[in-house]
């Protein structure tokens, strides 16, 4: 787990220094990291014994490549978030929240439809530890940076 919490704090920092003006070179470049180092943390947290591990790599590389795509959404919706000033207006807070939500949903959604995926190809533990690994990623990339970033009531 401490290899967990570091690339979290790592990519976290990221983030926030990229959120006010990020490229999509950049987006990829992070994004690459992330998804070298998130593959180590899978693969030394889930046991694939006993299991076609073939067919967990190929459906973990896939959602992946989906994954990437919500990330990107994360990070335009962080860039945007960041880069507005004071005094957010109704309409402004409206528009990110729903663009919030949306994220969010499309993530859990995702998240879920692999876990099933990857039970039927492998079994229910591995898919429960993807599904725990993955959620405790997620998470901790979340509380870090709602932890760090203003109230909508202090812009």
């Amino acid at each position: 787990m401490k290899k967990i919490t570091l690339l979290l704090v790592s990519l976290f920092f990221i983030c926030v220094s990229y959120a006010q003006d990020v490229s999509s070179e950049e987006i990829t470049m992070i994004q690459d990291l992330f998804g070298q180092e998130k593959k180590e943390i899978i693969a030394a947290n889930i046991d694939l014994s006993g299991v076609d591990s073939d067919s967990f790599w190929k459906l973990y590389d896939q959602y992946e490549k989906q994954r990437q795509e919500v990330g990107v959404a994360k990070l335009e919706l962080l860039q945007s978030y960041t880069a507005k000033p004071g005094n957010m207006t109704d309409f402004q807070a409206s528009e990110l929240l729903g663009q919030a939500v949306s994220i969010r949903e499309a993530e859990d959604k995702l998240i879920l439809n692999y876990t099933k995926r990857i039970g039927k190809a492998t079994n229910n533990l591995v898919s429960g530890q993807f599904y725990q690994i993955e959620h405790y990623i997620s998470d901790g990339i979340r509380f870090s940076i709602l932890n760090n970033i203003d109230f909508i009531q202090d812009k």
